[in-house]
């Protein structure tokens, strides 16, 4: 029987510090992948917040012009989710089996689309912090809708809001 021997400089296998090199390249290598999937979800979320104030912008346009004779009824239009008790009551028209007369449908179109802003059915708020105006310059309208984003801090928790704006412009 062979034996082999061992030749004196001769090395098999990894040894201990280039175990440990590779686990900490690794790893930052890691944490780089996880700060890219937090920054894609931040970015995300503003994306999500940004079509939902499109969405409500464009929701309140389609009344408005499903409404045309009572266009003018909508300017002035302002509501603030944050600052007021709620939105204005649905009229009881809305309800009734005779329904409401295009002046009424101006109360429940501005007490709908206020209540989206607030969601104040229960549901979770579309737009954190949003407010939403309606104004009239002739035949153009302008329909503002802002909100609070609140930027990934590292620094705290507390950090403020920042105030996004969707505005969107039409002609009837």
């Amino acid at each position: 029987m062979r034996r082999f021997k061992r030749a004196c400089g001769h090395q098999s296998g990894l040894t201990m510090i280039e175990i440990l090199v590779t686990l900490v390249i690794v790893s930052v290598g890691l944490l780089g992948a996880a700060a890219m999937v937090i920054n894609g979800l931040e970015h995300n979320r503003n994306a999500y917040l940004r079509t939902q104030a499109s969405l409500l912008a464009y929701d309140m346009a389609d009344r408005i012009r499903g409404n045309s004779d009572q266009a003018e009824d909508y300017n002035g239009f302002s509501f603030d989710a944050e600052a007021s008790n709620g939105p204005p009551e649905v009229p009881s028209c809305y309800s009734s089996d005779k329904g409401c007369k295009p002046d009424g449908m101006v109360n429940v179109d501005t007490a709908q689309w206020a209540s989206a802003l607030a969601k104040s059915d229960g549901g979770v708020a579309l737009l954190p912090e949003a407010t939403g105006t309606v104004t009239q310059n002739g035949d153009e309208f302008v329909i503002t809708i802002t909100w609070g984003e609140r930027p990934q801090s590292e620094s705290d928790d507390d950090s403020e809001s920042q105030s996004q704006s969707f505005v969107l412009t039409f002609n009837l």
